[in-house]
């Protein structure tokens, strides 16, 4: 048996183990109680480990009693590994006993089974179906408009965007050789994406093949640049063909005529536009309509003929005329859009047996963690260490517990060591950031010259590799001794690293507790984010009350300077192993959640902390001074940072 399998199978073996005795902790409970539960079982069938992957789940009478369940299934919860997952009901019909349900599971085992536990039989429940926290990007326009941060979009010649009951129409509503009306998306995404969209074609002037409808992936840069786009033409869009165009190939292609969407005027259905990757690296799309794939539609790149690009894309969809004026005037309608991860082996469903479980009462003095649910926006980061014994487990184990950040310990002998951290990382969906202290020593100015040859080191690597680190974290002197000396310092420092990255790469940086407040507005200019450490060498760990008091003028600060801050408290485990603190950050953000200013919450572990930041008792006297003023480490673990936050910042390479 190989490492690397026994790793897996003890994995496997922990997440079947805590599937028990969680579902009075599940969220929007409404304070009832589930009194019924089922298991299915999801099946990895492309060879690769999968994470942050949505599978879609088929229920019936079959499978799922729909008389025990609300009769629009807002009571329905989805569970792993002692971990609520998020969920979007794409439809639930009791009368007919069907529903299909996207459940986004944080990870599947390369040809391995994994267990989830479904929760259901709660009518005081509240509806927990939310396809942003399920997708990687998500909109069904019930806001009657673009959502913010999410769209880019454009019209000519009359072109128009309207909102009607929850629809987007792409309008071209006059005569025009190029009239048209277009969305696309402010993010870009990696190979390995499926594109869903909801939609209709509806003819409006004389002419009744109506406007050209296209979906699918164009290049972040320039849309003419690169693109991935089904077209659609004709009446019923009886004309459907792929328009391709990969510029590092120099090759544009234009398949003719391959299918038929066949689909009547006014007539909604599901288009799918799928660009994925499989064997040794070759570049596919396919199409489905209704969930069913169209194999007419299919397209492989080749060496000779690499027609599908691989590089980065953002989704794209747009309604126009047709080059020769005449009244084809219309609109594609829109109910709702998602990109969701894709292999073409995908995830299969499979239920042991038709049976309704009713939950057993709670057993007296059983002890029952809560489960930490994370707020919507929000996302799972951790501090790490010791590239250099990394293994992909570790990233594994991460993955397991909702990690997408890791702030990456890095000097600048191990900058091209974690190059394969790095790309394991991003393939999970997990962002680096490099994790930077200046070094400690008699001559401070070597150690900060140091730090910049350091930061010289990542923009070369960045420049170079194709797994980028995705930010940069400082660790701020907290101006204990020579207050006025240390903080000029700091902005020196800071104004010289922004320099050297301007806007390619944010910068947060770690406030110590001792810092003084009044010059965080002097140092906002130049970062894109504080974390506000709520502990030191001699007072570790806090309260709610105590974490409050303490940073709120700091906090204050912050607010006032417009910018953005985490704050990081001291704990003794994660909030799954650990009733405290799951209380204490739950507590956290619920007081916070309607502060602009904050954007989540970090723990650092106290054995790990320990390891780096000696306590006043252990270090020698003449270090003591130094450890005061330099405090090299905060910690391990990163927690829980806001996702729009980071969707802000990591505009570049995946």
């Amino acid at each position: 048996m190989t490492g690397e399998f026994f790793i897996k199978v003890l994995y496997l073996f922990t997440f079947l183990l805590l599937m028990t005795g969680s579902a009075h902790a599940l969220t929007g409970s409404g304070e009832g109680e589930w009194n019924y539960s089922s298991t299915m079982y999801v099946q990895e069938n492309s060879g690769r480990d999968l994470s942050a992957y949505q599978v879609k789940v088929e229920l019936d009478s079959s499978n799922f009693d729909f008389t025990k369940a609300d009769a629009k299934g807002k009571d329905i919860r989805f569970e792993a590994g002692g971990k609520q997952l998020a969920y979007w009901i794409e439809n639930w019909d009791q009368a007919s006993a069907t529903a299909s349900v996207w459940v986004k599971v944080p990870y599947l085992i390369a040809n391995r089974q994994s267990e989830i536990k479904i929760y259901y039989g709660n009518p005081l429940a509240e509806d927990m179906s939310k396809g942003s926290s399920t997708f990687d990007l998500f909109d069904d326009f019930s806001d009657s408009r673009l959502k913010y941060g999410t769209w880019e979009s454009g019209t000519n010649g009359g072109g128009q965007l309207e909102f009607t009951s929850g629809i987007c129409k792409l309008v071209v509503p006059v005569k025009h050789p190029n009239g048209f009306s277009m969305l696309k998306s402010k993010n870009d995404f990696p190979i390995n994406s499926s594109f869903v969209v909801k939609r209709e074609k509806v003819t409006t002037g004389t002419e009744p093949k109506g406007p050209i409808l296209q979906q699918g992936f164009v290049d972040p840069q320039s849309e003419t640049k690169n693109w991935i786009l089904l077209q659609t033409e004709l009446n019923n869009e009886t004309f459907a063909t792929w328009t391709i165009k990969n510029y590092k190939a120099n090759l544009k292609y234009n398949p003719w005529d391959l299918s038929s969407v066949n689909v009547p005027n006014k007539v909604w259905y599901i288009s799918e536009t799928a660009w994925y990757q499989e064997g040794d690296e070759i570049n596919k799309v396919a199409w489905f309509k209704n969930g069913v794939r169209d194999s007419h539609m299919d397209v492989v790149s080749s060496e000779e003929k690499p027609y599908v690009p691989g590089t980065n894309m953002k989704v794209f969809l747009k309604s126009n005329t047709y080059v020769d004026g005449f009244d084809n005037t219309g609109y594609m309608g829109i109910d709702y859009v998602f990109l969701r991860k894709y292999t073409s082996q995908e995830p299969t469903v499979s239920f042991p047996k038709v049976q309704t479980e009713e939950q057993p009462a709670e057993v007296v003095g059983e002890t029952k963690l809560p489960t930490l649910v994370l707020p919507e926006g929000k996302v799972l980061s951790i501090r790490y260490f010791d590239v250099g014994n990394y293994d992909d487990a570790i990233l594994n184990q991460f993955n397991t517990s909702g990690v997408n950040m890791v702030f990456l310990r890095t000097t600048g002998d191990t900058i091209w060591k974690s190059e394969r951290f790095i790309k394991t990382a991003h393939e999970k969906n997990i962002t680096v950031y490099a994790m930077l202290f200046i070094p400690e020593g008699t001559n401070e100015t070597s150690g900060k010259d140091q730090l910049i040859t350091t930061v010289n080191g990542i923009l070369d690597y960045n420049s170079k590799s194709m797994s980028d680190f995705d930010g940069i974290d400082i660790t701020l002197d907290p101006c204990t001794k020579d207050t006025e000396q240390a903080c000029t310092d700091n902005m020196l420092l800071l104004e010289e690293v922004r320099q050297k990255t301007t806007s390619t790469i944010p910068l947060v940086v770690d406030v110590p507790p001792s810092f003084e407040t009044t010059e965080l507005a002097n140092v906002s200019k130049n970062v894109d984010l504080f974390v506000l450490i709520d502990y030191d060498a001699e007072n570790k760990f806090s309260t709610f009350d105590t974490v409050v008091d303490a940073l709120a003028p700091k906090m204050g600060e912050v607010r006032s300077a417009g910018g953005t801050a985490m704050i990081d408290v001291m704990v003794t485990g994660l909030p799954s192993e650990n009733a405290t603190t799951s209380k204490l950050v739950g507590n956290l953000y619920d007081y916070y959640t309607h502060d602009p200013a904050f954007t989540g919450i970090t723990m650092t572990l106290e054995d790990d902390y320990s390891q780096m930041v000696p306590t006043p008792a252990e270090a020698p006297v003449q270090e003591q001074e130094t450890q005061s003023k330099g405090i090299p480490g905060f910690g391990i673990m990163f927690a829980i940072l806001g996702f729009a936050f980071v969707s802000r910042l990591n505009k570049g390479k995946r």
